[in-house]
């Protein structure tokens, strides 16, 4: 097992959630059942995962000048992750998701980026250029300025540390942030975005990863939910099937699978082998309610697939 040292790009949000039998009507004073809050956001998912599968991780990003985020700063450091690349913003307040989740199991979010908007291209640099030597990996998501991700990018293949890209949330980006990497992994909507096409079927989203695959990056893997994943490089394409779970809620679960994927990944796994590992940490994720909570550890994502084995040989199946 390989000591990895990863620096996340992306942001750092405080997610609130909040247990309710039903939403409420217009001007309606409901009592709920729950209210927890914690770190959240796409970078603070994939760095506390990669940080639970045992690498050494820091997170670049900004946060407010507010209690919000003095929680996240806290929970992050209780995770273990370097946080000489957090900002602090004195203006803007903590990037905030509010979920709503009701007893049926249906969920609905409300999103405020805050504070991990104003990272910029000068502070990604300053702060991820100490960190290069030693770096296995640098890791991507789409929720920060463009700006800061493309010098993320330069600054990752001008040093020769290879660069994995979790192709979300949904939004336009340049190719040149991915044409070097190691990996991209975007959801069905998010492939759609980024090889400018309709996706209707498996078929149509084997054309957009080969879109995508024609940009730059080694490997690319769409992310199908309830389907699983669709590995695509040059020598071929497979579907890699996703685990049959209780689905709580899907909060973060991209977050986990592209973190657990490039983890596999940089571990030496053939790719078949890191997908099924980034669908088990999905899997993990979808069954738990909350995100950071719900991000899966190493020694999780490993008894999860050796149960998954067991019960495949006594049903006489594959897994």
């Amino acid at each position: 097992m390989r000591d990895l040292t990863i620096a996340v790009v992306g942001s750092a949000f405080a997610d609130i959630t909040i247990r309710t039998p039903r939403l409420p009507h217009s001007g309606e004073n409901l009592y709920v059942d729950e209210l927890t809050s914690t770190a959240g956001g796409k970078g603070s998912n994939a760095a506390i995962t990669l940080a639970r599968h045992g690498a050494r991780v820091h997170l670049i990003t900004n946060v407010g000048a507010d209690p919000a985020g003095e929680q996240v700063r806290a929970a992050l450091a209780a995770e273990g992750i370097g946080l000489s690349g957090l900002g602090c913003d004195p203006e803007i307040a903590t990037g905030t998701v509010v979920m709503l989740a009701e007893a049926s199991g249906e969920t609905c979010y409300l999103a405020y980026p805050g504070a991990s908007r104003t990272l910029s291209a000068a502070a990604v640099e300053e702060r991820l250029a100490p960190l290069l030597p030693g770096l296995d990996a640098v890791y991507l998501n789409l929720e920060a300025p463009e700006e800061a991700l493309l010098a993320a990018a330069r600054l990752s293949r001008r040093h020769g540390v290879p660069l994995y890209v979790d192709a979300g949330p949904e939004r336009p980006m340049p190719p040149a942030l991915w044409s070097h990497a190691a990996l991209l992994s975007p959801n069905l909507s998010e492939a759609a975005v980024h090889a400018g096409m309709a996706i209707a079927t498996l078929r149509d989203a084997e054309r957009a990863a080969r879109v995508l695959l024609a940009q730059g990056p080694a490997l690319v893997v769409v992310k199908l939910g309830e389907q699983g994943a669709l590995l695509v490089a040059d020598r071929g394409s497979e579907r890699i099937p996703a685990f049959t779970v209780p689905v709580v809620d899907p909060a973060g679960a991209g977050d986990a699978f592209t973190a657990g994927l490039a983890w596999a990944l940089l571990q030496g796994q053939p790719p078949p082998d890191a997908v099924r590992w980034a669908n088990a940490c999905g899997a993990l994720v979808v069954s738990r309610l909350g995100t950071a909570p719900a991000m899966p550890s190493r020694e999780e994502v490993s008894a999860f697939l050796a149960a998954s084995r067991r019960a495949a040989g006594s049903s006489g199946r594959s897994s």
